[in-house]
């Protein structure tokens, strides 16, 4: 293959991925104003933690890592969590960070970010303690609304223990109009506590409602925005298959330069011919999978957003800057 063929198969993977990050909503994308926001409230997190305010330093680096998403926000949370002695935040953050998709082009500070968050999530696990609400006193038919430090716990899980930091935690409970319940217990590392909280009856005229989450009103259906996130997510998937598969297409075929010419190979190359050619059809079946995604996906968010009668919510999909991970 000549040096003009594969500039062209290069062009074809740029312009492939150029369609893709286009063809993504603007609301799924992080914008230059949120990745500017996002660097200085980093470098301001930094700057209160260094002179020993935690508190206002943790609300910086929390925005800072909602904007920016980077490996490196994510750490810096995490450490923060960590040194007030919130291991389940500190855990979840540091988490966080091994849902960055990471880039080619990633720095090595936020390589080392990666490994270092894997260790502090693993050492914050047994740190966390849990308690375990039994609710008692609930009339028939009726759900007990149940909180811990304001917290509100889903119906699903009010049997489940609930992971919380060490230290005083306030649990609440409450049945329809009825009066509220409230006690307080205290945890220590690692340790899993029980309680039972005896709730006052509502009031005669109350009725009982539907079986269900009590932590909020219920919200509308949003099925097709979840659709159109899976469409956003699989076509992202199949183009970065098409981009790998098109790059290994074209080194498997510069290889061949020097052995072939003409285009004629000889038997020893036949191997190394086949896999070229199977690897430029995958990157091509890729792309073509990647763009009926995308298209899929954006129907589904604009009909979403339609069908709800306000503009569509702002998408978590964030394929496009995470690349900026390195650059704090």
């Amino acid at each position: 293959m000549t040096s003009s063929s594969r500039s062209k198969r290069a062009l074809v993977c740029l312009l492939a991925a150029a369609t893709f990050l286009a063809s993504t909503p603007a609301s799924a994308q992080r914008t230059a104003q949120d990745i500017a926001s996002a660097r200085q409230l980093y470098n301001d997190g930094i700057t209160l933690r260094d002179k020993g305010d935690l508190p206002g330093a943790l609300e910086k680096f929390k925005a800072a890592h909602a904007l920016g998403n980077t490996p490196l926000t994510g750490i810096e949370l995490c450490k923060l969590h960590q040194k007030l002695n919130q291991p389940v935040e500190a855990r979840e953050a540091c988490l966080s960070v091994g849902r960055i998709g990471p880039i080619p082009e990633e720095s090595q500070r936020s390589k080392d970010a990666r490994v270092e968050a894997a260790k502090v999530a693993e050492g914050e696990k047994p740190k966390m303690s849990s308690v375990k609400v039994k609710v008692t006193g609930v009339p028939s038919g009726f759900q007990p609304a149940v909180a811990i430090d304001g917290v509100a716990i889903p119906a699903a899980a009010l049997n489940e223990p609930r992971p919380v930091d060490p230290g005083p935690h306030v649990i609440t409970a409450k049945v329809g109009t009825g009066p509220e319940t409230k006690t307080t217990l205290e945890t220590k590392e690692g340790e899993a506590k029980e309680i039972e909280v005896a709730v006052q009856p509502p009031a005669p005229e109350d009725k009982p409602g539907p079986i269900g989450n009590t932590s909020g009103p219920a919200k509308p259906a949003t099925k097709d925005s979840s659709s159109a996130k899976v469409a956003f997510g699989l076509g992202g998937l199949a183009a970065t298959i098409g981009i790998v598969g098109g790059l290994v297409a074209m080194n498997k075929e510069g290889d061949l330069e020097d052995s072939c010419r003409n285009k004629v190979c000889g038997p020893g190359e036949h191997d190394a011919l086949s896999s070229a050619t199977t690897w430029g059809t995958v990157s091509t079946v890729a792309f073509i999978a990647s763009g009926i995604a995308l298209g899929a996906g954006l129907v589904l968010y604009l009909t979403a957003g339609s069908k709800t009668g306000s503009a569509a919510p702002r998408s978590n999909v964030g394929f496009t800057l995470r690349g900026l991970g390195g650059t704090f």
